[in-house]
């Protein structure tokens, strides 16, 4: 728990919390029965199993997988200087072909663009000097998004998008060696799991993992081994604290921190953070007032109310 709470504490949004209210904090990330898959740092954990990974493969690559081995997720490059592609998850299938896997919380800038480069870096360092073209295989690249995007001409129950390159009008493919998924975990419909197909019981899976209090009842045994390898007590230590720090990075501390201020804890950490807050402002108040700053310029700069300020005005000022 130590260990955990320096963590926190590195973490401008949590540092001014009391140390009950950090152990809080980090219990309710920590204590689930099962992690939250929509964390890269989970999804790569459970997916870097070749079994696990196969099986999600073969639900939603149109070829048979009989094996996949996981590579580095680190392209470095053969040109200095170039930008190096940090993928969730690189695999290379038993005829040699790459496939991207990524988890995407939140649509970020130049999303597409990003997953794309991704897919085309593969694609073109397939080849050595004097390679042929005709030994190009393809690439796959399937993004798992927890956000929706626009698709001109396709239903709204539609749960996988793919992408490739084809003639505008007739659609004509005119090659498969890029093809890109979006799957976007949003569209899922509620439905009872015993009816759901694979592809919409993966969708269950990822979107609410860790929401589970057990394996949810009427969902199938063939992902038996998935939601075992999400049990958040059967982790090793060194990917546990890469989880955690995961879930209060940038990508993930704004959906914990609204949960917080949303629920409420009885334990008074909405109370605790809000003030927390204000006495770290409190501080930056003080040390503008020793500056010389004045107190109305101290009012509008920090947020403080007038009375407060003045209370930190010291006896010979």
């Amino acid at each position: 728990m130590a260990q955990y709470k320096a963590i926190v504490s590195k973490i401008e949004d949590y540092r001014l919390l009391t140390d009950a209210e950090k152990e809080t904090l980090i219990r309710d990330i920590m204590e689930k029965p099962f992690m939250d898959l929509l964390c890269d740092v989970a999804f790569k954990y459970v997916f870097s199993d070749p079994e696990n990974l196969k099986m999600l493969l073969n639900d939603f690559l149109p070829i048979k997988i009989e094996s996949v081995e996981p590579l580095p997720n680190e392209l470095v490059s053969p040109v200095s200087g170039d930008k190096k592609p940090v993928m969730d998850i690189l695999a290379k299938t038993d005829d040699g072909r790459k496939i991207i896997v990524e988890m995407q919380q939140e649509r970020r800038e130049a999303f597409f663009q990003r997953i794309y480069y991704y897919g085309s870096t593969l694609l073109s360092r397939q080849l050595r000097k004097g390679g042929h073209y005709g030994q190009l295989m393809p690439v796959y690249v399937i993004c798992f998004m927890n956000f929706t995007a626009e698709h001109e001409g396709c239903p709204e129950s539609q749960l996988v998008y793919e992408y490739q390159h084809r003639e505008k009008i007739g659609g004509e493919e005119l090659t498969n060696l890029h093809t890109t998924y979006l799957c976007e975990l949003p569209r899922l419909a509620q439905k009872a799991l015993k009816e759901m197909d694979p592809v919409e019981s993966w969708f269950f899976i990822l979107r609410n993992c860790s929401k589970f209090a057990s394996k949810p009842e009427g969902l199938d045994s063939r992902y038996d081994a998935v939601i075992e390898a999400a049990k958040t007590n059967l982790v090793p230590d060194k990917e546990r604290t890469q989880y955690l720090k995961a879930m209060l990075s940038e990508y993930d501390k704004k959906d914990i921190a609204a949960a917080y201020y949303k629920e409420g804890h009885d334990d008074g950490v909405k109370e605790g953070m809000k003030e927390g807050m204000k006495e770290g402002m409190k501080e930056v108040a003080t040390r503008m007032l020793a500056n010389g700053l004045d107190i109305d310029k101290v009012v509008l700069y920090t947020g403080l109310s007038d009375t407060e300020v003045k209370a930190l005005v010291a006896p010979e000022r």
